[in-house]
């Protein structure tokens, strides 16, 4: 524990390390913002919130990946309040994921500083703060881009509840359900692990709150939960139907037995490891396959890589090794709560994590990506104490963390470089390992070809048809939409002389290929280039025409296979004993962005 001037010192250090996470998340935060299909389905249902005020905010919140479950609307409540305060545009409802990623370096410190050093916690939090993989997702709007800050917040108020000395530890317990009760809100696997988490964390340490305290805490899940008890009151349980179908669909998908799962999982972790630490994105480790024998497999491209993932699951097993050690050797009762927890979350969210091994996402690791810096604290700790006698055990420790923290600064400057030159340059990036980004495409760019269409529109008075890959089309069709500009998707309503039609496709992609199938309805227009993207004019052939111009009056009905979702003032205008399961007019909304085809 620092004191006196070196005290000092340790606020100036974790004020500069703030000060360089914040620069690094708002550098060009507008201009290169990521804003794809699931920000512009958000952004939707805030927009009708603030032209209509809170009541029509949803009682539900976005789906599930890959399932028609619905989590809680934290999330929706969250940016709506972002909008209010930063402006209703894309860049204002993303300003609070920005604030909570910022806010969560000062909280891993105070995390990690329970367990390490005050400097070893420093050098760690720098760590974190540099990480291209929190940067990156600290730098748009989507529903699980919070969970680093509200995991790290309720384990930390946890840690502080329980461990004694606090002069008010039941209101440190009442922050860490107000954080894990938003947290469970933002992501279908935090639904699952915070709530194991924290009760085997209860029930290990036992801990003497007031009846009081517990009300509290009970009143407030019914609080955050009571919107989603509104919405299942009102459609007879449909989501509650759904969260039981996602759990058997998710845990049945993959055909590979238990055995493979876990090993993939593992493989998985240490490439993750990699990706989080690092920054790099190009470790590979062989496959290993049991269904004719044990066997293992790693050509090519795995070739490549594979001494990056073997050099990062060695550091990984040294580090759950010196982790062990602590965890055996610690006889203080607040270290050992640190390590308990961190071994629980893990522990817990590997063993989620092993159903979906051959189908993990990035963003499963915002979960517990920030642990893996702990683990290489316990590393540091072990190496300290063990060269301690030499004289460098600090400075190898350090140099570890400060060798991680220049490659994350590295591979920041890379991917930086590619979105400066996403609107000018048609670049060819890499495999994305962080946001699975096929191209680089930021929101000035997508405003400048928004300009571009807009500008077509108005020369010739006609509506907008376009067509793209899904996550530009819906984005694209929003920022249309703000502008006033009618428009359609190509090829899905229809042929009219009074049009202007153009396909936006990625510019390093087959176009000629792409084209073949227009080629039949339509003459090919002149190629205008984004940088990434490229907008092709096509001109209806005179036979393909069915009409003069579209009516946009004609509303398009609704088929959401997803559970109806009300908002505050279609739940409280029903007629009494209602319980009829048609979609509300946010789910409409919601369809007009995503029923779209393929």
């Amino acid at each position: 524990m620092a004191s006196g001037r070196s005290w000092q010192l340790v606020w100036l250090g974790l004020a500069l390390i703030i000060a360089l996470g914040f620069f690094l998340r708002s550098y060009h935060f507008t201009d290169w913002l990521h804003f794809e299909l699931d920000q512009a389905r958000d952004a939707r249902v805030i927009d009708a919130a603030i032209e209509g005020g809170p009541g029509e905010l949803p009682l539900l919140g976005p789906k599930a990946g890959g399932t028609f479950l619905r989590l809680g609307p934290a999330f929706y409540y969250l940016q709506y309040t972002s909008a209010l305060v930063f402006g209703a545009s894309p860049a204002g409802m993303a300003a609070v994921v920005f604030i909570a990623s910022v806010a969560s370096i000062a909280v891993f410190f105070f995390l990690a500083r329970r367990l390490f050093s005050d400097w070893l916690a420093l050098f760690l939090t720098l760590g974190f703060s540099v990480s291209e993989y929190f940067v990156m997702y600290g730098r748009f709007a989507w529903n699980p881009n919070m969970l680093p800050f509200f995991i790290l917040l309720g384990i930390y108020a946890l840690l502080r509840s329980v461990g004694g000395g606090e002069r008010n530890p039941g209101r440190w317990f009442l922050v860490a359900i107000l954080a894990f009760g938003i947290g469970t809100q933002l992501h279908f696997l935090a639904f699952l692990a915070i709530p194991a988490f924290v009760v085997i964390f209860l029930i290990i340490r036992r801990p003497k709150f007031r009846l009081r305290t517990w009300g509290a805490a009970f009143a407030i899940v019914a609080v955050l939960y009571f919107p989603m008890l509104l919405n299942e009151f009102a459609t007879g349980g449909a989501n509650t139907r759904e969260f039981f179908g996602a759990i058997t669909e998710k845990s049945t998908k993959e055909d590979h037995v238990f055995l493979e799962k876990v090993i993939r999982n593992g493989s998985e972790h240490v490439l993750a490891g990699l990706v989080i630490l690092t920054g790099f994105e190009g470790g590979t480790l062989p496959r290993v396959e049991t269904a004719e024998g044990l066997s293992i497999v790693c050509q090519g491209k795995c070739d490549v890589g594979k001494p990056y993932g073997l050099a990062m699951a060695s550091l990984l097993i040294l580090s759950v090794i010196a982790y062990l050690i602590l965890l055996v050797q610690e006889k203080e009762r607040r270290k050992q709560d640190v390590l308990i927890a961190v071994g629980l979350w893990f522990a817990i969210t590997f063993t989620l994590f092993t159903p979906l091994a051959y189908g993990m996402a990035p963003r499963f690791f915002l979960l517990s990506g920030a642990f893996f810096f702990i683990l290489i604290g316990c590393l540091g700790l072990v190496l300290t104490r063990t060269f301690a006698r030499f004289g460098f055990g600090h400075t190898l420790a350090a140099g570890l963390i400060l060798v991680l923290v220049t490659l994350n600064i590295s591979s920041l400057q890379l991917r930086f470089d590619e979105l400066s030159r996403a609107a000018t340059e048609a670049l060819d990036s890499p495999p994305d390992r962080i946001l699975k980004e096929r191209i680089r495409v930021t929101l000035e760019q997508q405003n400048s070809i928004i300009d571009f269409l807009a500008g077509q529109s108005r020369e010739r008075g006609y509506p907008v048809y376009m067509f793209s890959e899904p996550q530009h089309r819906r984005a694209l069709k929003y920022l249309l939409e703000q502008r006033g500009i009618e428009n359609a998707v190509l090829g899905y309503d229809g042929i009219y002389r009074q049009g202007v039609y153009y396909l936006v496709l990625r510019a390093q992609s087959d176009l000629e290929d792409a084209l073949k199938k227009y080629r039949v309805s339509y003459d090919i227009g002149v190629t205008t280039r984004f940088g990434t993207l490229v907008a092709i004019e096509l001109i209806p052939k005179p036979e393909t025409i069915i009409g003069e111009r579209q009516d946009f009056d004609v509303a398009t009905p609704s088929d959401s296979l997803a559970p109806p979702r009300y908002t505050w003032n279609e739940y409280f205008s029903r007629t009494d004993g209602e319980t009829d399961e048609e979609t509300g007019s946010l789910d409409r909304i919601e369809d007009e962005a995503n029923n779209l085809p393929e």
